[in-house]
């Protein structure tokens, strides 16, 4: 056991060579292979490999340097890196979802706001395009990042969304509300089933319609996102939904974090039909109790009971039922009118569990395995079904002020439409100092392993110099030889090529730089001290040192430049000579037509006046003649009554 934890750590730390940490609460990667990604760097602090349900690691942190939609494997190492891919805006949840009979990820995306959002759901194929975006419709606020999911049963064609609709609403008929002049403003909470295809609404539902805010358990600015329900800008969240299932009777089932309460609504009129928690529960709790909760799913459900599981937090940041937030599974005796809590699930921590004021959830794997993310804590673990941990990792230490809203774990099969990216490096052209390759395919699940080839020139011909297994996200080969040019390739576990990345040019520093590498890579870049301000590096270093070595070919990537105006000037000049010789040559040409037509008419006199030729061709010819004379001496022919004359019209 513990041997396999000791690999685990030295994998995690050789695929992890050169991350580096942009501060010391959120550790993120650095590639040389793809230095525009700053993915957050996962640290496991424990890890049963064998025990750990197959499946990638899906979650979106945000407040973090590069938020956005990640993979990452059982090992802990990104596989995807989805930061920008839908927009700049915050992502939430991802996950996989059937859509038109294939697996997509599935997440919502928009403008992150305190505690809610606006945005839309998207739909992200297997190549990692946007199939589909969709949105909440009627008139009212745009959806909310709580909930997005493809509707199941619905085979992939419609969706539940939530929605945080702002409304005035009169607040004086109540104390407790603590507003006793002019309009107040509270949030309504809604959801819709939204048809994809066509945006149409299958069924909507609002809380105002059903349970009054004096029900609540969270009062006007009691919390940090509750609101003061004054202004527009300032509503009072009465109620807070955060997620919604749908059984295969049609019904529903909600959380809302505010009344501290699980419903269960008719799919026909929205009525609710019981109701666990909250002011008015239809249930006794034999052993437990909860509050603030988040992600109630249904797990099965008969006449008699229903099983279902919730991430209780026990706390709102101000208040709290519990002293640490757990994951349960719940079983409702609909005959005795119990809820009787049958399992739960703490975090791993030596103080024995974690309390997390607001987010998480808590999900269900194929093989029992229970996955648990840890809200505004930016954790996650996993368990077996009787609660042992055998994962428990972080994005970023609590300070960090990093928070993932839902993880999940999914099995996936990305197939990305880019090609792999390779750097190339070599301290010097010696081959004693040998290069190393950087090779990395963001989003690629099927890279078993790399071929890597190289040649003195770009065109080639190229050899196969190394072979290595896939490790990580990014796999570093070493290779005992210096040469300029290289391209490495993708192979999955049958061996046979997936894609090649672009030939890449190798990068040897120049000699001021070397001092600063290894045969690795060189080291970061440091500022200019206010003691050397005055170094002048141009007039200490002798110009065949210097060096314009980018490490990469540019026209791999890039059209043709544009030419200079010298260019220009030098093309449109040779131009201009090239008409010229044409026209001479033209005139060449003309001229010894000419002076041929000439002579064959003098050779057609002789023989007529020898009698050779007919007298009608003859006198033809002989017409021909004389218009040329004419026409060499500065005469015009003129023919009157069939009489040949000439007038002299010089």
């Amino acid at each position: 056991m513990l041997s396999l934890q000791l690999l685990s750590s030295v994998l995690l730390l050789a695929g992890s060579a050169l991350a580096g940490l942009d501060n010391e609460t959120s550790p993120t990667h650095i590639f040389r292979s793809r230095p525009d990604l700053h993915a957050p760097m996962l640290e496991m602090a424990l890890l049963r490999p064998e025990l750990v349900a197959p499946g990638y690691i899906m979650l979106a942190p945000y407040r973090n340097v590069d938020p956005g939609p990640y993979i990452y494997d059982n090992w802990g190492q990104l596989v995807w890196s989805g930061a920008g891919s839908s927009g700049p805006k915050t992502a939430h949840a991802p996950h996989t979802c059937d859509y038109k009979g294939e697996e997509h990820l599935c997440y919502s995306q928009g403008e992150q706001h305190q505690g809610f959002a606006r945005g839309h759901g998207v739909i992200m194929d297997k190549h990692y395009r946007i199939v589909k975006t969709v949105e909440s419709s009627g008139a009212g606020a745009s959806s909310d990042m709580h909930e997005f999911r493809l509707t199941p049963y619905s085979n992939g064609t419609t969706a539940l969304m939530t929605v945080y609709q702002p409304r005035m609403y009169d607040l004086t008929t109540n104390p407790k509300f603590q507003i006793k002049d002019g309009m107040g403003w509270i949030v309504e909470g809604v959801f819709q089933e939204i048809e994809i295809d066509t945006g149409r609404v299958v069924f909507e539902w609002r809380s105002t319609d059903h349970l009054d805010p004096s029900l609540t358990y969270t009062f006007p600015a009691r919390t940090d996102t509750s609101g003061n329900g004054l202004t527009e800008n300032t509503p009072w969240d009465y109620f807070h939904i955060n997620s919604v299932d749908k059984n295969r009777d049609g019904d529903y089932l909600i959380s809302a974090r505010h009344m501290a309460a699980i419903y269960k609504l008719s799919g026909v009129d929205g009525s609710i039909m019981w109701e666990m928690g909250g002011a008015n529960p239809t249930f006794h709790q034999t052993n437990f109790n909860f509050s603030s909760q988040h992600h109630a799913r249904w797990v099965s459900e008969n006449e008699t009971h229903t099983i279902l599981t919730f991430y209780d937090n026990a706390s709102n940041g101000f208040n709290r039922t519990d002293k640490f937030s757990h994951g349960y599974v719940v079983s409702i005796d609909h005959i005795a009118n119990t809820a009787t809590m049958i399992k739960e699930y703490g975090a791993p921590e030596p103080s024995g569990g974690m309390l997390s004021g607001s987010q998480g959830n808590m999900q269900i794997l194929p093989n029992g395995n229970v996955h648990l993310g840890w809200g505004e804590h930016p954790y996650f673990s996993e368990h077996t079904a009787d609660g042992s941990p055998v994962m428990y990792a972080k994005v970023a230490y609590r300070a960090s002020n990093v928070m993932i809203y839902r993880s999940h774990k999914f099995p996936w099969v990305g197939q990305p439409l880019t090609k792999p990216a390779l750097w190339t490096y070599s301290k010097t052209n010696d081959e004693k100092s040998g290069m190393v390759f950087y090779v990395s395919w963001n989003g690629a699940t099927e890279v078993a392993s790399w071929n890597f080839y190289a040649s003195a020139n770009r065109t080639g011909p190229f050899s196969l110099v190394g072979n290595t297994k896939k490790t990580g996200f990014e796999t570093v080969m070493r290779y005992n030889n210096v040469t300029t040019w290289g391209f490495a390739e993708a192979l999955d576990k049958d061996g046979n090529a997936l894609e090649r990345s672009v030939i890449q040019k190798t990068f040897v520093p120049s000699v001021t730089l070397r001092d600063h590498c290894d045969e690795w890579a060189c080291g970061r870049a440091e500022a200019i001290r206010d003691e050397d301000a005055h170094y002048d590096p141009y007039s200490q270093v002798k110009p065949e040192y210097l060096s314009n070595n980018r490490g990469y070919d540019t026209s791999a990537y890039y059209a043709e430049l544009p030419k200079t105006t010298e260019q220009d000037a030098a093309e449109e000049k040779a131009q201009q000579q090239r008409a010229s010789q044409a026209r001479m040559l033209v005139a060449v040409l003309c001229v010894t037509a000419g002076v041929g037509v000439i002579i064959l008419a003098l050779v057609l006199i002789r023989k007529q006046l020898s009698g050779a030729m007919p007298n009608s061709f003859v006198r033809r010819m002989s017409d021909v003649r004389d218009a040329i004379s004419i026409r060499l001496l500065g005469k015009k022919y003129v023919q009157v009554d069939e009489e040949e004359k000439y007038s002299d019209r010089s």
